[in-house]
């Protein structure tokens, strides 16, 4: 039982921060006249940012729906520079296929778009023989993290001292490795 939970305190790293270990970057050719789709990468898990540069300017791709993409007109007469994507995930229900990227609109130029994603980390498999390192460095936080799972789980008094020690052990790599929730964020209207 305690491997799962180890397994699930890396999972918990990997879909609540945007960790910068986890982070990749690819790069997209848009051809002339197409919206996609453009295959993502099988270790995909979100995008962190899509952008292109034209004359060293770059301009960045906003996220919207699969449902408001497909509510776009798609006509080639409507190219232009791209200013939004969507991405489509439900081929990722088969191990080992990926999900899909559409631009909107059709681009007007051939572009190469870099993609900043955050990947998805295979869990430990029989993590409880398993002689594996875990990927994330921080080996005490894992070990207070996954205790703390094992407490909730027997209902022990010691819970909320082991919680507040794994959320400070946490906040303080963090901090360390420069992790962009300590940032403060910019607010802006929707660009729609």
């Amino acid at each position: 039982q305690g491997g799962q939970y180890l397994n699930l305190t890396l999972q918990d790293l990997v879909l609540h921060r945007n960790l910068k270990m986890l982070r990749k970057q690819n790069s997209i050719p848009i051809t002339v006249g197409s919206n996609g789709p453009f295959t993502l990468e099988t270790d995909y898990l979100r995008t962190y940012d899509l952008f292109y540069t034209v004359n060293n300017f770059p301009y960045f791709l906003f996220p919207i729906s699969q449902e408001q993409y497909d509510q776009q007109f798609k006509d080639p007469s409507i190219a232009n520079y791209p200013y939004c994507y969507a991405t489509d995930l439900t081929a990722t229900q088969i191990p080992g296929t990926a999900g899909q990227l559409f631009i909107y609109p059709q681009s007007t130029t051939p572009l190469a778009m870099t993609h900043r994603y955050m990947v998805q980390m295979p869990d430990i498999s029989v993590p409880e023989l398993s002689s594996s390192v875990p990927w994330f460095p921080d080996q005490d936080y894992l070990i207070t993290a996954t205790a703390m799972r094992l407490m909730k789980a027997t209902d022990d008094s010691r819970l909320e001292g082991f919680k507040a020690d794994a959320e400070d052990m946490l906040s303080t790599h963090l901090l360390m490795e420069g992790d962009e929730q300590q940032v403060v964020k910019e607010i802006r209207l929707d660009p729609q």
